[in-house]
C-alpha cells in the first residue's frame, strides 16, 4: 500500500446513473446507449478507483528516546552485599624480612666482624695475663700480712707496745692494698668475661654476613631467569626460590641469636661498670693511707 489510501465505488451506481440522464435526453440519446452499456457491461463488476483526498505532508515529529530506566536500589536486607576485596599480603613490600643488600656491603660488614673477633681474641689473651699478675700480687700480699701478724705477736710479747702499733698500722694499710689487689682481680675477670662475650657477638656477626651472602646469590640467581616459560628455567627458579626462602628463615634465626649476643655484650659492660667503680673507691682509700 502507497501512503496515498484508495476510494472503491462500484460500478452499478455508475451505470444506473447514466441510463436515466440519457432516458431524459431522447430517442438518439438511446441508441448511443446501447453501445455504451455493452461496452461497460465487461467493467461492470470491475472495481472503479476514485483519488483519495489529499492527506497532509508534513514532516512528523520525531519522538525522543527512551532512556533505559536506572535498576532500582536494593533494599536493605533484601539484596546480598558485594565480597569484600581480597587482601594479598604476600604481595605485600612488608613481608620482605631480610633486606636487599650489597655485596660489597655484606663483605664490608663481613671483615670487620672477623678484625673485631681477633682484636677480643687478644684482650682476652691480655686480661688473662694481668688476672694472673693481679692473683701473684694478692699472695704476695697476703704473706706480707701473715708476716705482720708474726712480727705483732712478738712485739706483744716483748710488750713494746710503739713496736705493735707501727705493725698494726702497717698490717691495716696492707690489708687496704690486698682488698684493691682482690678488686683489680675482680677487674680483670670481668674484662676476660666482656672481651669473651664481644667475641661471641662479632662470632655471630660474621654467622649472619655468611648466610646472608648465600641468600643475595640465590636472590641473584633467581632474578637472573628471564622467563620461566621454559621447564628447565622454570624448575630452577622454583629451587631458587625454595633456596631463598630456607636462607631467609637461617638469616632470621641468626639475627636473633646476634641480639642475644649484643644483650649478653651490654650485661657484661654493665658488670665491668661496676667493678670499675669499686677499683675506683679502692684506690682512692689507698692514696689517703698513703698520706
Amino acid at each position: 500500500m502507497s501512503r496515498r489510501s484508495r476510494r472503491i465505488v462500484p460500478a452499478g451506481f455508475v451505470l444506473t446513473g447514466a441510463i436515466l440522464f440519457l432516458a431524459s435526453a431522447g430517442a438518439p440519446a438511446a441508441a448511443a446507449l446501447t453501445g455504451w452499456v455493452s461496452a461497460a457491461a465487461d467493467t461492470l463488476e470491475a472495481p472503479v478507483e476514485l483519488p483519495a483526498p489529499p492527506v497532509s505532508v508534513s514532516a512528523e515529529p520525531e519522538v525522543a528516546p527512551v532512556a533505559p530506566l536506572a535498576p532500582a536500589a536494593p533494599v536493605s536486607g533484601t539484596a546480598p552485599m558485594a565480597a569484600p576485596t581480597g587482601y594479598n599480603a604476600i604481595a605485600d613490600t612488608l613481608t620482605v624480612l631480610v633486606d636487599y643488600r650489597a655485596e660489597a656491603e655484606i663483605t664490608r660488614d663481613l671483615q670487620n666482624a672477623t678484625a673485631e673477633k681477633a682484636l677480643a681474641e687478644r684482650r682476652v689473651e691480655r686480661f688473662r695475663m694481668l688476672a694472673r699478675q693481679a692473683e701473684a700480687r694478692i699472695e704476695i700480699k697476703t704473706s706480707e700480712i701473715k708476716s705482720l701478724d708474726a712480727e705483732i705477736d712478738f712485739a706483744k710479747t716483748e710488750k713494746n707496745e710503739s713496736r705493735r702499733k707501727e705493725l698494726e698500722g702497717r698490717k691495716k694499710f696492707a690489708g687496704t692494698e690486698k682488698e684493691l689487689l682482690e678488686r683489680r682481680r675482680e677487674l680483670r675477670r670481668r674484662e676476660i668475661d666482656l672481651a669473651q662475650a664481644a667475641r661471641a657477638y662479632h662470632e655471630s656477626v660474621e654467622k649472619v654476613c655468611r648466610v646472608e651472602m648465600d641468600l643475595t646469590a640465590a636472590r641473584r640467581g633467581r632474578a637472573a631467569i628471564p622467563s620461566t616459560v621454559d621447564p628447565g628455567a622454570a624448575a630452577e627458579f622454583r629451587r631458587l626460590q625454595t633456596e631463598a626462602v630456607k636462607l631467609e628463615g637461617k638469616v632470621l634465626e641468626a639475627q636473633v641469636e646476634r641480639a642475644g649476643k649484643l644483650k649478653n655484650v651490654a650485661q657484661q659492660e654493665e658488670q665491668l661498670g661496676k667493678v670499675r667503680r669499686s677499683v675506683y673507691e679502692s684506690q682512692l682509700k689507698v692514696a689517703q693511707g698513703a698520706r
